[in-house]
């Protein structure tokens, strides 16, 4: 009789046990694994949502003046802007305008632009596409050895919304103030190099009601080479403040530029009059 009742409390320990287990398991244990599971679902989700774009970028950019004769030339210029980032906005620029030369100095042009920003998957902007009608007025002068440029620009932008399907027409006027210091005035062992800057601001001629008539704002600042008379390189950090209706304390964005600039004095006696041909 001992050892059968010992026998049986045994046999009723192992099931008390088991019966614990199991209603541990059932109860807790697969509330933990399917509560982890749920963190990890929302991780997930989480790591995907959409966001503001990061501020920091490059933009490669080149531009050119092209003469045709001594009044007329082509002004053409074409800016890649964060291509192949994640987190950005891909933006394409170009333009193409027609410049009269009053002198060597002063410079009036109109032109047509084209732009097509395109966001990253998890970015919160939109599509965009932007066909532009641009006349600007431009004027050069000299002190000692610092090279001053004022260019004045209207813009007629035509925007169009590819997300939503919306389109509005926006008027905007810049004004840019630019010097160039040549390095050869200092020491002529740096006589190909030079520092370049200036600060651009934008404003709205037909602001929204809430958006305020500043657009945005550029410092640019870059050292440049001087490959030959015609072409020339600069790279920089160009400073970008905008007014973003998606960010209502607005938006700062800090890019490394690397600027592209080649004039053809004679387009024609370039192409068309060489000799031997």
């Amino acid at each position: 009789m001992p050892v059968v009742h010992g026998n049986l409390i045994y046999y009723l320990c192992l099931e008390f046990h088991d019966m614990v287990i199991k209603t541990l398991f059932e109860k807790y244990f697969k509330s933990l694994i399917s509560g982890l599971f749920f963190v990890s679902f929302l991780s997930g989700i989480s790591a995907q949502e959409v966001s503001e774009p990061k501020s920091a970028g490059y933009w490669i950019t080149y531009s050119g003046d092209h003469r045709i004769n001594d009044r007329l030339g082509i002004m053409s210029l074409l800016s890649l802007r964060n291509y192949f980032l994640q987190d950005r906005v891909e933006q394409t620029l170009a333009r193409v305008g027609l410049n009269y030369y009053f002198n060597s100095r002063t410079i009036l042009t109109a032109g047509y632009g084209f732009m097509y920003a395109d966001p990253d998957e998890f970015v919160a902007r939109s599509d965009i596409r932007e066909h532009q009608i641009w006349q600007q007025f431009i004027t050069r002068h000299r002190t000692r050895a610092i090279f001053w440029e004022h260019r004045y620009r209207l813009e007629q932008r035509f925007l169009t919304n590819l997300s939503s399907g919306t389109s509005r027409l926006v008027h905007r006027v810049r004004y840019r103030f630019q010097f160039i210091l040549p390095f050869y005035s200092i020491t002529p062992h740096l006589r190909h190099f030079f520092f370049a800057a200036n600060d651009e601001i934008f404003l709205k001629l037909n602001p929204a009601t809430t958006a305020g008539v500043f657009d945005r704002n550029r410092i640019f600042l870059a050292l440049g080479y001087q490959v030959s008379p015609k072409f020339n390189l600069r790279l920089g950090y160009l400073n970008q403040i905008a007014n973003s209706a998606a960010t209502p304390q607005g938006e700062v964005n800090h890019l490394v530029q690397l600027g592209i600039s080649y004039n053809m004095e004679d387009i024609m006696h370039t192409f068309f009059n060489r000799s031997g041909k």
